[in-house]
């Protein structure tokens, strides 16, 4: 169940030059600022989605931002008691696109699956989602300073930054592990479209 707002949220598109994928707009009345969920890197530990789903409903997020790499095409049934939609980009590490999308029109989830990059315009703000495993590619999105903010993943390490005008979100990852090594760091996070801020949140 998606809790409806007032205000709207116009526009997913697709970033310039990708193969084409179905499009998105969602609209929701809002008066006050959007929350957005931004996690990435779950890495099949369904364990640590659950607690990332439980930390984006206490925030009450209004949209939940995937920055890739799922890896296996079950853990999105573990998304269902997730009261916000998921805008996903898939990572270089997916176990089998086509499982997703297949899997995906047998089991209805409240994802929009976006190809390796999306563009999101919310509250004015423009927003680019992108997994981050080409360094030169994710500079250009930075330095270009066409966005208000930047999110990626890849790296398995939490990371704000500001570039000019751009917020470069890494929310880090939700898998426990971190160069071949396992980790107590569990992060995701949460942005704030009116202040152009975000927070990491750490899991326990």
């Amino acid at each position: 169940m998606v809790r409806r707002h007032s205000g709207e949220v116009v526009g997913i598109f697709p970033l310039a030059g990708s193969s084409p994928v179905p499009t998105a707009s969602f609209k929701f009345q809002r008066d006050s600022a959007m929350l957005i969920g931004i996690i990435a890197d779950t890495h099949d530990n369904v364990p640590n989605l659950l607690k990332a789903i439980k930390a984006f409903n206490e925030k009450k997020v209004d949209l939940v931002l995937h920055c890739g790499d799922w890896v296996s095409p079950f853990m999105p049934d573990f998304c269902g008691d997730l009261q916000a939609k998921i805008v996903s980009v898939w990572g270089n590490n997916e176990g089998g696109i086509y499982r997703f999308l297949t899997r995906h029109q047998k089991k209805k989830w409240n994802i929009d699956f976006q190809n390796r990059s999306v563009e999101l315009e919310l509250d004015g703000r423009k927003i680019i989602a992108y997994h981050g495993d080409s360094k030169p590619l994710l500079k250009a999105l930075i330095d270009c300073q066409k966005y208000d903010a930047v999110f990626s993943g890849h790296t398995h390490v939490a990371l704000i930054a500001k570039e000019g005008k751009t917020l470069h979100v890494n929310p880090g990852s939700t898998s426990g592990l971190s160069e071949s090594k396992i980790v107590d760091e569990i992060t995701v996070a949460v942005y704030n479209t009116k202040t152009n801020q975000a927070g990491i949140i750490r899991l326990k």
